[in-house]
């Protein structure tokens, strides 16, 4: 996939979301967890880069939750695992953490970094953050379904 086709793809994917969003802050916890605020990344293999904020309502929220966006993206995009997974993996001895470069003070652990891939095959990497762990993955869930361009690898 060329850089032009993967912002369309990742400007598809940041659709979506934008309107899947309101269904999943119209829950008053998923709201209240970082008031609104809320950040897409999408990331191909090379590490070309889409980031998307939703709400921006409170730039310091908003800025804090595209850093911990970003931090899960960067985590799935160097290990291959989601986040949470990864983190379970290096506790029950499965994995190295300097094979990755990953000490364990930076694990992010939280849910909401995900693998995916194209319909052609390619490699993609989607996070998001702003909402419940479960949310987070439950909306690119979601897009990935409503879309049908690329599917979470689990």
């Amino acid at each position: 996939m060329n850089r032009l086709e993967f912002q369309t793809l990742a400007n598809a994917i940041g659709d979506e979301v934008d309107r899947l969003l309101p269904e999943v802050l119209s829950v008053p916890e998923d709201m209240q967890n970082s008031m609104g605020n809320c950040v897409l990344c999408v990331m191909n293999a090379a590490g070309d880069t889409i980031l998307r904020m939703y709400g921006g309502s409170n730039p310091v929220r908003q800025r804090q939750v595209a850093q911990i966006a970003t931090k899960k993206a960067l985590q799935v995009w160097r290990t291959g695992y989601a986040t949470g997974a990864y983190e379970k993996l290096v506790y029950n001895g499965e994995l190295d953490t300097e094979y990755f470069g990953i000490p364990h003070p930076e694990f992010i652990g939280w849910l909401g970094g995900l693998e995916a891939k194209t319909t052609s095959g390619e490699r993609l990497i989607l996070a998001f953050s702003g909402v419940r762990g479960e949310q987070d993955q439950g909306i690119l869930r979601n897009a990935a379904k409503n879309l049908k361009t690329f599917s979470i690898v689990d």
